[in-house]
């Protein structure tokens, strides 16, 4: 028997619909997110090859520089190509523009891509941001052998997946990221995400709940905004998070995520759904270290998308 679907909080959340007031401006921002010469790099030309000069060392020598690599793997990940394909696919663009250049050997994207120096995000740390949002989602890896044990009777393993933890501010630019195994819990990468951040307040859902959490973040002065547990933690409640868990419990969710205004925290779904809608949930890399920088480089790409330009929604009336 299917489960009942869930009631809105309020009537407001039932009817409340939103229409876009720059729709003419936001179709070019859609276009513009497939070209190339917008979304990774204007001119393609610059610094392709290795300058070796003076600086030749024993062995063979690199030909491709890591800004040709880097280039490489984000028009692989923009229009979600294998290796190969996207060897192809760059050699015709420059056979088309004119340009005396040639694409990287799919094995040599597969090797160097593990070694790329990836830039961090938050580029300014002095920077304060009002509240940030963390959350982490499912990516599907590749194993390839479900079918065949499933043809050949054996028992049903399920797929195994790798988790993005991600970082969003307010306007859902992603600050952090990282790439761990499935069985990894969300508090452990907590202090990962909110290294180089300078936040006034957090917003997590339960899966952050901890005493251990809540002192870490107030011994950097960051307001942990946590979804308290549903059972009182103790009788006389003298923690912050024991105090929000018996407030929810006598005054119910809906008021204690009208009081913290909860609903920021939908950013961070919202870019999951961006992420997802985007680049699909699975990894197009099989070695962990390229499934690393691909997710890194995948969400510099959600981005710059944001860059050139976002949706202005307005209630319907």
């Amino acid at each position: 028997m299917r489960s009942p679907k869930k009631k809105p909080f309020s009537a407001s959340r039932r009817y409340s619909k939103f229409k876009v007031s720059n729709w003419s401006e936001y179709n070019n921002i859609l276009r513009n997110r497939g070209r190339i010469d917008l979304m990774i790099a204007e001119n393609l030309s610059d610094g392709w090859y290795e300058d070796i000069g003076n600086h030749r060392k024993r062995g063979g020598q690199r030909i491709y520089s890591d800004k040709a690599i880097l280039i490489c793997i984000q028009i692989r990940c923009l229009f979600g190509l294998k290796l190969r394909q996207a060897q192809g696919f760059i050699n015709w663009i420059f056979e088309m523009s004119g340009l005396n250049l040639t694409c990287p050997d799919y094995t040599t994207l597969s090797k160097r891509g593990k070694d790329l120096n990836l830039k961090p995000f938050v580029e300014s740390y002095d920077k304060e941001f009002d509240y940030v949002s963390i959350d982490s989602t499912g990516v599907q890896t590749f194993t390839g052998n479900e079918w065949l044990e499933n043809k050949h009777g054996k028992r049903y393993i399920r797929r195994i997946w790798k988790k993005l933890h991600i970082a969003v501010d307010s306007k859902g630019n992603i600050l952090a990221n990282s790439t761990t195994d499935h069985n990894k819990d969300d508090r452990s990468e907590l202090p990962v995400l909110i290294k180089d951040i300078n936040t006034k307040e957090l917003l997590a859902d339960p899966g952050y709940d901890g005493e251990n959490i809540y002192q870490a973040l107030r011994a950097r002065g960051i307001k942990p905004t946590i979804r308290p547990p549903n059972h009182e933690l103790a009788a006389k409640p003298e923690t912050e998070r024991q105090k929000a868990a018996l407030y929810q419990q006598k005054r119910g969710y809906h008021t204690w995520r009208v009081k913290n205004d909860y609903g920021r925290r939908e950013r961070v779904e919202n870019t999951f759904f961006r992420f997802k809608n985007n680049f699909g949930s699975k990894f197009l890399s099989r070695d962990d270290k390229n499934m690393e920088n691909e997710m890194t480089i995948k969400c510099h790409l959600l981005n710059k998308m944001l860059e050139i330009g976002r949706v202005i929604s307005m209630p319907a009336s």
